[in-house]
């Protein structure tokens, strides 16, 4: 079966990243997703003004990033998916439907929160658990076991 998302990240409509989620690892001081979000965000910043563009993917080797902008937030979610994602349409067409899912479920969970955010991501923390009700086990990529 192929697996395809690998990591989920949500960025504030400043570009903060508040909320991670990875399915192939815990996040630990090692994985420096704050680092790497917010060069996605200077990345589709550029595209934005310099271009005029969005930027919807990057592509690379192993790994496909969709980046997907909230219409009136402004707040976006990075997908680091596995590239065998691109393969099929209707993959793609899952993801897309999955991504109005975690808005719709993020700003409604998190109201309050975002509406007085001041730079504390910890009550975000919480949202792994609705992400795993989310996405669909078939939708996502897990670590290979090592035999015994």
């Amino acid at each position: 079966m192929v697996t395809l998302i690998k990591e989920i990240t949500i960025l504030s409509n400043t570009g903060v990243p508040i909320f991670c989620h990875n399915f192939c690892e815990e996040i630990d001081e090692r994985h420096n997703y704050q680092l790497i979000s917010s060069y996605f965000y200077q990345i589709s910043q550029f595209a934005q003004y310099g271009f005029k563009e969005n930027i919807n993917t990057l592509k690379m080797d192993k790994c496909v990033f969709y980046f997907y902008t909230h219409a009136l937030s402004k707040y976006q979610i990075i997908l680091k998916c596995d590239r065998k994602i691109d393969e099929k349409r209707s993959r793609k067409k899952t993801v897309d439907l999955l991504v109005h899912q975690i808005f719709t479920k993020f700003f409604t969970r998190f109201e309050k929160e975002l509406l007085n955010f001041k730079g504390n991501i910890t009550p975000f923390k919480k949202f792994s658990k609705d992400i795993e009700r989310i996405i669909p086990k078939s939708m996502i990529s897990r670590p290979i076991q090592a035999s015994q």
